[in-house]
This record gives structure tokens, sequence and C-alpha cells, in this order.
């Protein structure tokens, strides 16, 4: 039987750039481009087989869409470098000349040798100069930028803002941060859309939006039997600690113990009226000055206090330390013999939050607490709220608290207002 024997096509046809020809004295295929790449000698080329042929045809057929007849006066070098620029550009379907382009108008913007660092010490500035102002943030916000964006700083120091990696670079710093890393990820979307507004950058690198913040605790507020507890043992220390002012400003007034008490001064209460009045520098995490009602009862407890002059706060050690003390008094603070603590029960705020449930509790409007307490958000006043709705009878003894009567028990007994 005779065998079938399969005939090559001896010739390929790429239309407007050349022709593909069998030569079989030597089995191999002959490219053909003419004259079609310009100069005065047809453009002719070996493969050794018709796939390889048709590979460069298809390379000529681009390089001829892209740049015309000039891009073949290019050197042999710089014929390959360009071949292989094509072979990237190929898969995300865009041409060596929009590659290169992009790559110019990128490269020089600021952004081309800025580098993250400079970034921080430009936004830096921004901040200081707004606060130069009167028109930036306040302390404590600023405070808590500078600590985020040097840890920033110090992971990214000389990254250029344009070589800067969503994947490569945030990712696997936002896995090492755990919970911490949302609080991270938006002082870093502020730094790049700061970036971005210079103008040193064309966008930010960061993808998609900051994920939403998940819900707040409930707030920790004291028990009846506590907040009770810290009155009678601030009354009783008062002589000693002289804590009462201290313990009245936070627990009845809900000032912040970091950034307002240790900001203000006995000038600030008003005894004749029965004001406190809060300034717009004098407050911690907002630029809303506030004029806040003094409870009577609290009005009278301030008027027991030792001292009504100066600063609330004289110093900050004596302060931390007699503070340390009123607590373990008072039982928040237990400690073991060697004077090591083994339990404490005080939170943070914990005071603050007391005086902004109490309040609810007792007007039941929302908006009563936000202007008492000062920039709370939404979601921060619902935890208020919850606690508020179950505990109106108490807040009316917590407004008729008064001082222990003379030569009586502070523990058990209190005078009636």
């Amino acid at each position: 039987m005779q065998k079938k024997t399969i005939r090559k096509k001896k010739t390929v046809t790429i239309d407007g750039v050349c022709v593909i020809r069998h030569k079989p004295k030597n089995d191999k295929w002959e490219l053909d481009a003419g004259l079609k790449l310009g100069g005065t000698k047809k453009y002719r080329q070996t493969f050794a087989t018709l796939d390889l042929a048709k590979v460069k045809a298809e390379q000529i057929k681009t390089k001829l869409k892209n740049e015309g007849i000039k891009g073949f006066s290019l050197t042999r070098d710089e014929q390959i470098d360009a071949e292989k620029a094509l072979k990237l550009a190929k898969p995300i379907d865009v041409s060596l000349t929009d590659a290169v382009k992009f790559y110019v108008e990128h490269h020089q913007l600021k952004g081309a040798e800025m580098t993250f660092a400079n970034l921080v010490d430009d936004y830096r500035s921004k901040l200081d100069d707004d606060r130069a102002k009167g028109e930036g943030v306040a302390d404590r916000t600023y405070s808590d930028y500078k600590s985020r964006h040097n840890r920033l700083k110090s992971e990214f120091t000389n990254i250029t803002l344009i070589s800067f990696s969503y994947n490569d670079h945030w990712l696997s710093l936002s896995r090492q941060l755990g919970t911490a890393s949302r609080r991270y990820e938006n002082h870093l979307r502020i730094l790049f859309n700061h970036a971005v507004e210079k103008e040193y950058i064309k966008s930010s690198p960061m993808k998609g939006k900051l994920s939403k913040a998940p819900s707040l605790k409930k707030p920790a507020i004291l028990k009846e039997g506590e907040w009770r507890q810290l009155l009678l043992t601030a009354i009783e220390t008062e002589e000693e600690l002289g804590l009462l002012g201290f313990v009245i400003l936070t627990l009845y007034m809900g000032l912040r113990p970091e950034s307002e008490v240790k900001r203000i001064t006995w000038k600030n209460i008003n005894f004749k009226t029965g004001k406190l009045f809060i300034s717009n520098e004098q407050t911690g995490k907002s630029h809303l000055g506030r004029r806040l009602e003094i409870p009577q009862n609290a009005l009278d407890l301030l008027h027991m206090c030792k001292r009504k002059k100066g600063d609330i706060i004289e110093s900050n050690y004596e302060h931390k330390k007699n503070w340390n003390d009123l607590r373990e008094r008072a039982g928040f603070i237990v400690k073991n013999a060697s004077g090591e603590i083994i339990r404490n029960d005080w939170v943070g705020d914990i005071a603050r939050h007391t005086a902004g449930t109490m309040v609810y509790a007792k007007t039941q409007s929302k908006e009563t607490v936000r202007t008492f307490l000062g920039h709370t958000n939404d979601d921060t006043m619902m935890h208020y709220v919850n606690h508020g709705e179950s505990i109106d009878e108490e807040a009316e003894r917590f407004y008729s608290f008064t001082a222990p009567l003379p030569n009586s028990n502070p523990k058990l007994s209190e005078k009636i207002a």
C-alpha cells in the first residue's frame, strides 16, 4: 500500500507585511518583507519552522503599526530591546508607544524621585502650617498622626511614590499589624491622597476603599456602688490627695482626663453662675469649645476642694501618684504584699463614659450628650443610649449625691440633697 504524503503549504501571505515561502532545498522558511521596511535592500530572514516565521511576521506587523518604517532604523540591540518590550506589553494589550508615553508622563512627576519618607515630612509640614494658622488638628490628633506616621515611615522610607505597591508593600505590613492595620491604612490613604492633591503622583496606589470600622464595644461605666465609693474616697482624702476636683470634673462634667483636665485652670469654673467653660484650645479632640452647666450637687462638692486657684493639675508626677493611691483606697486597684498590682478594675475614660450615660438617662437627648461630651460620633452615641435607657432611677440618685454628714460613716451615710 502506497504511503500518504503530507504536502507542506508552500507560501503564506501576511497582508501588508510579508510573504513566507518554504525552501525545500534546506527545508527552511524564508520571510520576505521586500522594501516595506524602508531602505534600499529587501528585508529577508530565514527560520527553521513556519511558526517561528509567523511570530516574526507578527512582530513586524506590530512594529509597523506602532512606529512605521522608522522603527526599523534601530540598531540590532535596540531592536532586541524593543522586541522584549513588545512581549511584555502583549498580555495587557497595550502598544509599545502607549507604554513609553505612560512611563515618560509619570517619571516627569515629583513622585518619581520623592520617597515615602519625603511624603511624610511634606504632609507634616502641612499639618504644622495649618496649626500655626489656627486651622489644624488638635494636639491629641496631631500626636496620634505623628506616632502612626513614624511607624509607616520606618517601614517604607526609601520607596519612591510611583514605585509603591499596594500588594507588595502594604498587604505584607497589614498582616503584621493585625487588628491595628485599619488605622494605619487610613493614615496611608490620607498621605497618598495628599500626594495626588499636590500632583506628586497621578493616582493613589491604594486599592478599593477603607474597610468599614468594626462595631464599637459598649463603653464600660461605673456601677452605682463604684461611683459612690470613688466619690466618698475622694471626699475623705481631699486634704491629703486633693483629687476631689479632678473626680468631679471627670465623673460629673465628662472631661477628658488627659487632654482637657490638664489644660484647664480653676478660672474655667464660675462658681457664681455654676458654669464650666472650655475654650477651643482646651478641648482635646475637636476645636469646638463648650460651656457646660454644673449640676448643683457637683458644684457643692467643688466648693469643698481645698485648692481653688491655678491649674487643676499642678504636677503630672504628683497627680499620677495620688490618683493611683486614691483608686487603690477606693478598691479599684489591688496590690499584693510586695506592692505589685494583681488586679486593676479601672478602665480608661470610664468616669467620662459614666457622665455621658447619666446625662442621657436624665435628658433622653442624644444632642444634649453630644454637646456635653463634645465630638461624639453616632456609633458611640448608641452605647450611651443603651446604657442610659435602663438607669433613669440611678441617675436621679447620681445627681442627688452629696457629701456625708459630719461624724458619720461615709460608707454608710450620705446627706440627702
